[in-house]
C-alpha cells in the first residue's frame, strides 16, 4: 500500500501555488524568461502567464520582468516568488519524511507544524 498527497500553498483560503506552479516558477528562474519556461515545461505561454497572474492576484508580484535591447529581456523571481519555491519545498520534504516514516515524532503546535528560518533555512522548531 502507498501513501499519496498533494501539497499546495493557500492564502486566505485562495490557491497560491502546488507543485505545477512552483514547477513553473523554477523554470522562469532557471531560464530566465516566461516564454523559456514554458517551452521547457512544455506548458503554453498564455498557460504559464494565466498562473502567474492568478498567483500575483493573491499574493502580489512574484516575476519581475526587464525589457532587454539587443540581447532581448530577462525575467527573474521577486523575494515573494523565490519563498514561494523555498516554502512549497520545506513542506513537500516534511509530508514525504512522514509519510516514509523518517520522523521518530513530530512536535505539533496549536494543531500547526509551525516552521523557523535559521541561516536562511526552514526548520521545524522544536518545543
Amino acid at each position: 500500500m502507498d501513501i499519496r498527497f498533494r501539497v499546495w500553498i493557500e492564502k486566505g483560503g485562495n490557491h497560491v501555488a502546488g507543485k505545477g506552479g512552483v514547477a513553473i516558477l523554477k523554470a522562469i528562474e532557471e531560464e530566465g524568461s516566461i516564454s523559456a519556461a514554458s517551452k521547457k515545461l512544455g506548458m503554453s505561454y498564455r498557460y504559464v502567464w494565466g498562473y502567474i497572474k492568478k498567483m500575483e492576484e493573491v499574493i502580489g508580484k512574484v516575476v519581475e520582468s526587464e525589457k532587454g535591447g539587443s540581447g532581448g529581456g530577462k525575467t527573474v523571481l521577486t523575494e515573494k516568488g523565490r519563498e514561494i519555491v523555498r516554502l512549497y519545498e520545506f513542506y513537500e520534504s516534511i509530508v514525504k519524511k512522514l509519510a516514509s516514516g523518517d520522523f521518530e515524532r513530530v512536535e505539533v503546535r496549536d494543531g500547526k507544524v509551525t516552521p523557523e528560518v535559521q541561516d536562511g533555512e526552514y526548520v521545524l522548531i522544536k518545543l
